[in-house]
């Protein structure tokens, strides 16, 4: 990824983080998704889940980031240049780019329930927590081949590894974004082909990829349109309202500061859905505007966690439901419930970054590093001649223009 994006890794890397936050307060304070107050461990829970703190854990509205910005970062190249080239490189490297990490990641889990490592259902009577049990799929190699290969990626499938129901939404997504590029992308007609599809995606999480195309393409295609609003105070704005729908609650939001956003007559609209892609957009409008943002997410820790984010996506829930269940479930039988998950999460959180640092170098930088040679293997013969004419053709101009 270039430098000057490189502020959008940083982001997908805080959101990275917040996706584990939200797994850890998933299996040991179930409260605050499930909006139950038999349940409840912590005093803090029920008040937490129903105000903006719960951006510290909304896994949701990090999910919808990771859309809206894979749909800017997947197009803003065509954008810029206009060459359909990458396009087509982007679209026979995305299943692969996807599919070897994240097949990995199920092997692991898979290793894991056939070894019995898998203490989640065994700590599940204490934390209350009613999320499924990832390690009750079937213990069929082939089934989970199946899985991983194709389920994984075609039909939402995440029986392995339930991080992986948003596969689909990317690939998906992504092939969305390239037909959209190949077909409309140097039309006028294609601001009507958004309008179309905001309203068919309108409360669907593909909603995130066309905006996030949209913003790439307002900001490439000529003139910069976001420039027209980039003022300080419009950026706070964006931001603030960005991180407020963002924060849209799983519970109830009865009596909450969200219940405005609701309207009667919405039988079957998913809000929760609807404002998390909206926040997103809105943040990273502001991002793309502030030059202080684009700093701050573009230091070095940011920078580090937003090249490990895949990794850390694909490993933390496997981890926190195997290891951190396993050191929870010795810590509990000694110690009170709030410092056994304070060890807990203490302990585990280390790990789970050392484990997806080493999946980055060894798995996913890898993967990147051989789609890379076979792209341009592929590519470069083609790309060299269109120059090579261009260059002929540049060359006959100025012949006719000297014998002129």
């Amino acid at each position: 990824m270039t430098s000057k994006i490189g502020y959008l890794d940083g982001l997908r890397g805080l959101a990275a983080c917040v996706v584990v936050v939200s797994h850890f307060f998933q299996v040991f304070a179930p409260s605050v998704f499930e909006g139950r107050p038999e349940i409840e461990h912590f005093a803090f829970e029920s008040f937490a889940a129903r105000t903006p703190v719960n951006l510290l854990f909304n896994g949701n509205f990090s999910v919808c980031l990771f859309f809206v910005l894979s749909g800017y970062v997947l197009s803003y190249r065509y954008f810029r240049t206009k060459d359909p080239l990458p396009v087509y490189s982007s679209a026979l490297r995305r299943y692969f780019r996807l599919a070897m990490p994240a097949v990995l990641s199920v092997l692991i889990a898979y290793l894991i329930m056939i070894f019995g490592f898998g203490y989640y259902d065994d700590i599940r009577s204490t934390t209350l927590s009613s999320m499924p049990d990832p390690f009750i799929a079937s213990t069929s190699f082939l089934l989970m081949a199946k899985e991983a290969l194709f389920h994984t990626f075609f039909t939402y499938g995440s029986a392995y590894n339930p991080v992986l129901w948003t596969m689909t939404y990317e690939l998906f997504g992504s092939f969305l974004i390239f037909g959209f590029l190949l077909l409309v992308g140097r039309l006028k007609l294609r601001f009507f082909i958004y309008a179309i599809l905001v309203w068919v995606f309108i409360d669907s999480y593909y909603l995130g990829f066309v905006l996030g195309m949209l913003l790439s393409d307002l900001m490439y295609s000529g003139r910069n349109w976001l420039a027209s609003i980039q003022r300080p105070w419009v950026n706070l704005l964006l931001l603030t309202v960005g991180l407020y729908l963002g924060s849209y609650p799983y519970v109830g939001i009865e009596g909450t500061i969200y219940s405005v956003l609701v309207w009667k007559s919405s039988a079957g609209f998913s809000f929760f859905v609807f404002y998390h892609i909206l926040g997103s957009f809105l943040i990273l409008i502001a991002l793309l505007n502030s030059s202080r943002m684009k700093a701050l997410f573009s230091r070095r820790l940011f920078s580090y966690l937003g090249r490990v984010s895949f990794s850390l996506y694909l490993v933390h829930f496997t981890i926190i439901c195997s290891l951190g269940s396993f050191i929870f479930y010795q810590l509990d039988t000694l110690l009170p419930y709030s410092i056994s998950v304070a060890l807990t999460v203490l302990i585990t959180t280390p790990i789970i970054f050392a484990i997806a640092h080493l999946f980055y170098r060894f798995v996913d930088a890898t993967t990147l590093a051989v789609l890379a040679r076979w792209s341009k293997r592929m590519f470069e013969p083609i790309s060299n001649r269109r120059k090579g004419r261009a260059l002929q053709e540049e060359e006959v101009k100025k012949h006719i223009q000297v014998k002129g």
